[in-house]
């Protein structure tokens, strides 16, 4: 019986993905759950701010966004995505290479983790 159910799934058409295009920073989901709850905004600029986050527009630091938030203190990790998804706004984020309107650029210098990728930086230059 178990061998039927696994076998109907083999007959569906298997799903290309397509190239692995790099995204610069990290998913917010990744940064949030690196944090316990609850914890002040001073407390997550010290231990995340330097963090990039995959937004819309690019990656941006996780201090940087704080700046346009008010709040003090943050209950849960539902609160902190919501009040970081208020300031970057939701939706699909561009590929490495990709800018705000999806055209590409080729003069990125950060690596798929958001960091300053030195040698793409001098090949830049």
């Amino acid at each position: 019986m178990a061998d039927e159910a696994e076998s109907d799934g083999d007959d569906e058409p298997i799903v290309e993905l397509g190239e692995k295009t790099p995204v610069a920073g990290q998913p917010l989901a990744r940064v949030a759950a690196r944090l316990t709850w609850p914890h002040e905004v001073s407390r997550i600029i010290n231990q995340e701010g330097e963090s990039m986050i995959r937004t819309p527009s690019g990656p941006q630091q996780v201090e940087s966004i704080f700046a346009d938030i008010d709040e003090t203190y943050i209950d849960s990790r539902q609160t902190f995505v919501s009040l970081v998804e208020d300031v970057i706004g939701s939706g699909p984020v561009a590929a490495e290479g990709d800018d705000a309107n999806g055209n590409d650029d080729g003069n990125n210098t950060t690596n798929t983790d958001g960091d300053v990728d030195p040698e793409a930086e001098a090949e830049a230059i």
